[in-house]
């Protein structure tokens, strides 16, 4: 799942979405802040989902269950 945070949106996002994920089994989940040019990968552990790491501009994020999927930041932003 990708989460695009608006300025408007982003508690949301963070809290009820993060949620609804958990509940309904999502495996990965970014939140990408166009804002601050990065983006937080999240993974279900035990109770709740744990950071595996947060990326920016100058770096490349590789899926941790996508295998294979390697994303260069500065394409993105």
């Amino acid at each position: 799942m990708v989460e695009i945070l608006s300025p408007f949106t982003a508690k949301l996002d963070k809290t009820l979405k993060t949620e609804l994920y958990e509940r309904f089994g999502v495996k990965e989940y970014w939140l990408v802040d166009p804002d601050q040019k990065q983006i937080e990968v999240l993974a279900p552990r035990g109770e709740g989902y744990e950071s595996l790491g947060i990326y920016g501009i100058a770096q490349s994020l590789e899926s941790p269950i996508l295998k294979g999927l390697k994303v260069d930041l500065r394409e993105i932003f």
